[in-house]
């Protein structure tokens, strides 16, 4: 038997996990791609809109990996598959299975490992019942996506670089049906910040004695001077203000969920300022050095997960005071993508580098939906008549802190504790004052904000969604200024070019129903080919727009053609 692993990490534990050792050929991601025929290469001599029509094939994308591969292979009986468990792990085993063809003049026999974790249990595990084929839907889906990619990415870049219209030395214009929504959501917010006018406003606010505490109070906002003025007289004249009413209600807040790749890659941007791309990219090397499951999911349950032998595992860990194995509820959410589970730590990683704080925020989520209790807290709103100035207070504080003993990210800070109070009751003012105020822009997005919105409007997967935000720095379309995203001019011209052709072009709604077509592959409701040629269909409506309001021929037959690679 040949093993197959996608990644040389794997390939190790799986030599070191499974007696005796099998001979095994590790690869670095997709080994094939797909391409046009060499004659659709020369830019200018191909009209782009023929590319919608445009045959592919596949072509080697790693010589290296696939001379290894192709010299394995003429020794093995069987190969197996040991690829990740997605579509996009699918789609890899699938091109294994197209060099095997060729190589050895026939598909030879193979079976599918299937793990979340590389584990020396689990891949023993897998080893043991290998399943005898792939999961077909998910090599359509991912061929469809990789499909829809190349056809759109290339002919809506070379006729935007082409027409020079937004760079006359016929700069590279890239586009991708993800990067313009994903730049869309930053372009919106920088108009709504260019746009904003700040508008004056004031408030009126007193220090109140509340029976040995110093509570401030403060009125709405006032817009007239004038009235605030006079309002701030009667206040300041006041030696007492009256409760008018005082509200104490119990608040529960709910321990995290299990952790899909989603949220870990939210939290981890706020926590380290990282890009998604980097987080999910140092996620992907504790997964492949078996410290934790596979981190690229939309599950948010657990099903048949080994709570017992994880917390065993975490005993001995300095997270192990958080732990009593007599007693353990998991919470779960509604979400389950049918592959995969949620992210859960499976070995200790000691380090105190970038890697060691990817992995104690899985574990110490992880432990504080296992073994973590509810936060329990205190809500209080406090109204009183100053003078005849209506000011009110509100905060909370912490009865029981729960599960954020054990997860202290982003655990609020107690406003301030304060007694009972009786509506009527009179409290001592210190102190009155007026504040003048201006109205705030909205901030800039932060990676963070941006795949909120990313995940919100369904554009890309939880194992694509990383890469769209470094992609638009990457193509000068946007900056990154500490953690937040501001456009460039580029950016904003190619936004403007294309909104004013038709919105659908930058806005998410198209590539959300391009999506809704890829779950329906899967599903097995549309076949591949017919969804894709749906899909096409729209987009080459679309790029008959953007020609026509180019107002350019977009090619010369003859011409040089310009630097950029074939297929963008």
């Amino acid at each position: 038997m040949l093993v197959v692993a996608e990644k040389p990490s794997v390939a190790r534990i799986i030599r070191s996990a499974i007696k005796p050792s099998p001979p095994t050929v590790a690869l670095k991601g997709h080994i094939l791609e797909l391409d046009f025929p060499e004659r659709f290469s020369v830019w200018r001599s191909v009209d782009p809109r023929e590319l919608f029509r445009a045959p592919t094939e596949w072509v080697v994308r790693d010589p290296e990996a696939y001379r290894s591969l192709a010299g394995a292979l003429k020794g093995s009986g069987m190969i197996v598959l040991a690829t990740d468990n997605d579509p996009e792990g699918e789609l890899i085993a699938y091109e294994v299975l197209l060099v095997a063809e060729k190589v050895l003049g026939g598909l030879p026999r193979y079976g599918r490992m299937r793990f979340n974790a590389a584990t020396p249990n689990e891949l023993r595990h897998a080893w043991e019942f290998l399943e005898p084929d792939l999961r077909w839907s998910w090599v359509w889906k991912a061929l469809f996506r990789h499909s829809f990619d190349l056809v759109t990415g290339a002919a809506y870049t070379r006729l935007l670089t082409l027409s020079r219209r937004l760079d006359p030395n016929g700069r590279l214009i890239s586009w991708g049906s993800c990067q313009m929504p994903t730049l869309w959501f930053v372009y919106q917010r920088e108009m709504e910040i260019r746009n904003f006018r700040p508008e004056k406003y004031y408030v009126i606010s007193a220090l109140l004695d509340v029976r040995g505490v110093r509570v401030k109070v403060s009125s709405e906002p006032i817009k007239d001077v004038s009235a605030a003025r006079a309002l701030y007289a009667a206040a300041k004249g006041s030696k007492y203000a009256a409760v008018r009413d005082f509200q104490l209600k119990d608040e529960v807040e709910r321990k995290p969920l299990p952790t899909d790749t989603d949220s870990m890659l939210q939290d981890l941007s706020k926590i380290t300022g990282l890009s998604a791309a980097k987080i999910m990219a140092l996620a992907e090397s504790l997964y492949g050095d078996g410290y934790i499951s596979y981190p690229r999911t939309e599950t948010d349950m657990w099903l048949t997960t080994d709570h017992r032998s994880i917390l065993a595992m975490l005993s001995q860990t300095p997270l192990g005071k958080h732990i009593d194995l007599s007693s353990y509820g998991p919470r779960d959410g509604r979400r389950n993508d049918g592959a995969h589970p949620p992210i859960y730590p499976t070995a200790y990683y000691s380090g105190s580098d970038i890697r060691g704080k990817i992995w104690e925020y899985i574990a110490r989520r992880y432990l504080a939906n296992v073994v973590g209790r509810d936060a329990a807290l205190k809500r209080w709103r406090l109204s009183a008549n100053v003078g005849g100035v209506s000011m009110e207070a509100s905060g909370k504080y912490f009865v029981d802190e729960g599960f954020y003993q054990i997860f202290p990210y982003f655990k609020p800070k107690d406003t301030l504790w304060i007694p009972q109070l009786n509506v009527g009751e009179k409290l001592m003012v210190v102190r009155v004052d007026i504040e003048e105020r201006k109205t705030k822009p909205p901030p800039h997005l932060t990676e963070s904000e941006l795949l909120k919105l990313l995940e919100r409007h369904s554009i890309g997967t939880d194992a694509t969604r990383a890469d769209y935000p470094q992609i638009i720095v990457e193509r000068g379309y946007a900056e990154k200024k500490g953690r937040s995203f501001h456009l460039s001019s580029l950016g904003e011209a190619l936004i403007n070019l294309l909104s004013s052709v038709d919105f659908r072009l930058v806005t998410p709604d198209t590539r959300r129903y391009v999506e809704q077509l890829m779950a329906e592959v899967e599903m097995g409701k549309i076949n591949m080919k017919s969804a894709l040629e749906e899909a096409l269909k729209i987009y080459e409506e679309l790029y008959e727009k953007v020609s026509r309001s180019l107002s350019i021929l977009p090619y010369n037959p003859g011409g040089p053609s310009p630097p950029p690679p074939r297929s963008p």
